[in-house]
């Protein structure tokens, strides 16, 4: 059985020389683990680390490697560090926007409390106002408080609640 990618003495374009890879992918250089030269190529989050950003520019190569948690390959965009721009700074109007925002994601509906965490998106309520507001019939915390399955196994099944 062949390599999936296997090694290719190919021209990169952030070298003179001729480099080895693994191949092309959508039409640019395909690299593994360990191989990118990490003075020159970042990914987005490693241009964050040291204050970059791409800055428009388009990937130059890709990085590869396997995810084991997710159990598939994942492709990552490298780009040139010496064509990366600075971060923008925060704004006074960006940072209290960006508070709003997330205030707004920790605060229930029901009660208007505002905690430590964000709540669930699918209905923004936290969990003591789950408990007294009464919970949906097919919600999974109902059998926990109450001990009793409100759905027969055929009714979760096929995913229908109890009228």
């Amino acid at each position: 059985m062949a390599r999936r990618y296997p090694w290719v003495l190919a021209p990169v374009p952030w070298s003179n020389d001729l480099e080895f890879t693994r191949g092309r992918w959508h039409g640019k250089p395909l690299l593994s683990h360990n191989t990118a030269p990490r003075n020159l190529l970042a990914t987005r989050r490693q241009l964050r680390a040291v204050g970059k950003r791409p800055g428009g520019q388009d990937p130059v190569a890709f990085l590869y490697f396997r995810c084991r948690k997710a159990a598939k390959i994942v492709h990552a965009n490298l780009y040139l560090i010496e064509h990366a721009k600075p971060v923008r700074p925060m704004t006074p109007a960006r940072a209290a926007a960006l508070a709003k925002a997330m205030t707004a994601r920790r605060t229930c509906r029901e009660c208007g409390e505002t905690g430590w965490a964000e709540l669930p998106r699918a209905h923004r309520t936290c969990e003591a106002c789950l408990y007294t507001a009464g919970l949906p019939a097919d919600s999974y915390l109902h059998e926990y408080l109450i001990g009793e399955p409100t759905l027969t196994p055929d009714e979760r099944a096929a995913g229908h609640a109890v009228p």
